[in-house]
């Protein structure tokens, strides 16, 4: 039998709790109190010693970490052979600050073999228990390799000079599948001796295990602990590594570098850096950038002129982060002309990033005497910054000569333009000869609308006025874009405007609007003579009902449209409508359509979707699906819609 997991999930927790306090002779109380009194370490430890169900022993044990003492360590010791309580008892016993557990784990190393030893020489480890290492010693070389690979993490979490010779002399004659546990054991020794002050030792391992034919990922850890174990010969370490032709080990030493205080001064990194080859130097260049420290600053600058590409994009990246003075943007700036799109890519990305109060006005500085190209990207730029300098930069560029200075002015007043803004730009719409250039001025005003539409929408209006049927049209669809009371109020206007084409635009963003205060407007369109106004008032009311009505208001819109509709088309599509509503009254309106041929399949498939979807309890409305669905049967050719029809009503039945 399949069991649903949220099912079982919260029956698990509902049972516990019940045992639990049944058990403790609580069930009787919890109907005359809230919240029952805990189970005491007594009560608990009788759980664990008795024939209770596993899951009831599990929450014991998760109970006992917090509140158990000695007198709970015999009963979870017991438990620890057990493959299915062995892991909680151990969460329990590894929590508590009594060598009485630390002997039980020991002892139950003896009592216990396969994973549920390996699980006692983990807890061994995690308690640091040197009184085990001359029983763990041996369990290296166990049979059973997650035995053999716990004691060796064992030893080196312990990390006593007894345990550290042992895995050391193992090492080389360790099996493949015990061999990367011994080196993890060692570094994890090298980490405590660091820790405990304990350089000199962790520092010749370290060098022992760099030495050695181990995996990368060991040398690797190696060569991060002994930067750590001797922090003053660091810089010669991480140094030697940038010069190499090691990748791991210079991205290795980069984010030592970057992260990592107490190994080396900037400054101290920054003197070499020239000297590196060229990946080193990518490398540190990075590493510069994640540390954050100004102080490398001057060398960064110096490398953006550098020769190699690599080098050179790192610098500029490293300069986006640390710059921020008048001549890191100059410096970038002169960068803008380069014919290398990927440069100028990462120069355009540096100069948005670059923090300081200079940066922008160093930015705007750079635009007098800059080629159009530039000037464009300088406009773009300040904008991206949301610097105050844009929007004057902006309107100033819209009088350039040069259309791609223009078309950046009209991209920085589309992401930070306003009110103030509107009437340039609607000047600019109405008097550019472009058509390209008046479009994109046209969706820079839409881009402004769409922010601060209500500020907006009276000058949008005002401009209107007086303004030429090809601008008068362009605002008239920013009005609409902004989609309030007193813009649908200027589009039913513009209905009937003597220009054919405002008057049928405004028709069309009628048609489309998205607020129930259309709905009338669009049912006197429905009615329209006028083929073109009747088919998009229909639709768009149809629309509406579907995407805007609620509850009984979708319906009787609905029920109104039908009276609109009078081709077979729009017919169709309020039955579509219809059908996929969750109303049994649906199946009234639509049982006459079975009665025209034009629509008849229509309808009946909206009636299948309606019955379908009744409330199956109420006799009425499945008395009234399975009429209905007769109907459909006796009446409609298409086998398939039958089919259909037939398996709503053998499901009503």
């Amino acid at each position: 039998m399949k069991i649903d997991r949220t099912f079982w999930s919260v029956f698990t927790v509902v049972f516990t709790v019940g045992m639990l306090m049944s058990f403790a002779g609580h069930a009787g109380e919890a109907e005359d109190a809230e919240t029952p009194a805990p189970l005491t370490e007594a009560e608990l430890i009788a759980i664990l010693e008795g024939d209770a169900e596993w899951l009831l022993k599990q929450e014991a044990c998760r109970r006992l970490r917090h509140i158990g003492t000695q007198a709970s360590v015999p009963a979870l010791a017991a438990l620890l052979p057990d493959e299915t309580l062995s892991h909680m008892a151990r969460f329990a016993l590894e929590a508590m600050p009594y060598p009485e557990v630390d002997k039980a784990l020991r002892d139950a190393l003896n009592a216990t073999d396969g994973l549920p030893q390996a699980g006692v020489i983990i807890s061994i480890g995690v308690r640091r228990d040197e009184k085990a290492v001359p029983l763990l010693i041996p369990l290296m070389k166990d049979t059973h390799p997650e035995v053999a690979r716990a004691a060796a993490g064992a030893l080196g979490r312990i990390a006593t000079a007894e345990g550290v010779a042992a895995l050391r002399a193992y090492r080389a004659e360790a099996p493949d599948a015990t061999r990367t546990a011994v080196n993890e054991g060692l570094l994890a020794a090298a980490q405590y001796y660091t820790e405990a002050g304990k350089r000199q030792e962790a520092a010749a391992m370290y060098e022992e295990l760099m030495m050695a034919e181990v995996p990368v990922e060991v040398r690797m850890g190696a060569f991060r602990g002994l930067a750590y174990a001797r922090p003053k010969k660091a810089p010669e370490l991480l140094i030697g590594a940038l010069k190499g032709d090691e990748p791991l080990f210079r991205d290795l030493a980069a984010q030592i570098i970057a992260e990592t205080e107490g190994v080396g001064t900037t400054e101290t990194y920054a003197e070499v850096l020239p000297s590196l080859p060229p990946a080193g130097q990518v490398a540190l260049l990075r590493g510069f950038a994640d540390r954050g420290d100004a102080a490398a600053r001057p060398v960064v600058m110096k490398s953006v002129q550098s020769t190699d590409a690599g080098v050179r994009m790192a610098a500029i990246k490293a300069l986006g982060v640390l710059g921020g003075e008048k001549e890191d943007v100059a410096t970038l700036v002169a960068l803008l002309s380069s014919e290398n799109e990927a440069v100028v890519e990462a120069v355009r990305e540096a100069l948005i990033s670059m923090q300081g109060e200079p940066v922008d006005a160093a930015l705007a500085g750079s635009i007098a005497g800059a080629t159009p190209e530039t000037r464009a990207t300088l406009i773009r730029l300040l904008a991206n910054r949301r610097a105050e300098q844009a929007i004057p930069e902006a309107l100033a560029g819209l009088k350039s000569d040069d259309p791609g200075v223009r078309a950046a002015g009209l991209d920085a007043l589309a992401l930070l333009g306003g009110a103030a803004e509107a009437p340039v730009l609607i000047d600019v719409i109405a008097k550019t000869a472009d058509d390209t250039e008046q479009a994109v001025a046209a969706s820079t005003l839409n881009a402004m609308a769409a922010r601060k539409g209500a500020e907006i929408l009276p000058i949008v209006l005002d401009a209107m006025n007086g303004a030429d049927d090809k601008v008068r049209l362009v605002l008239l669809q920013t009005a609409a874009g902004i989609g309030s009371a007193k813009a649908l109020e200027a589009v039913l206007a513009a209905m009937n405007d003597p220009n054919a084409d405002i008057a049928g635009e405004a028709v069309r963003l009628l048609s489309s609007w998205n607020s129930l205060d259309a709905a009338p407007h669009l049912a006197t369109l429905a009615q329209s003579e006028d083929l073109t106004r009747y088919v998009l008032g229909v639709r768009g009311y149809v629309r509406l009902a579907r995407e805007q009505a609620q509850g009984g208001q979708k319906m009787e819109m609905l029920s109104k449209a039908l009276e609109f509709a009078r081709r077979p088309d729009e017919v169709k599509l309020v039955l579509g409508a219809l059908g996929a509503l969750k109303n049994a009254n649906a199946l009234e309106i639509l049982r006459p359509y079975l009665d025209n041929p034009e629509v008849r399949n229509e309808a009946a498939l909206a009636i299948i979707g309606v019955a379908g979807q009744i409330d199956k309890s109420n006799e009425n409305q499945k008395t009234l699906a399975i009429e209905t669905l007769n109907a459909v049967q006796v009446k409609c050719e298409d086998a398939g819609i039958r089919d259909n029809a037939q398996k709503v009503l053998d499901g009503l039945n």
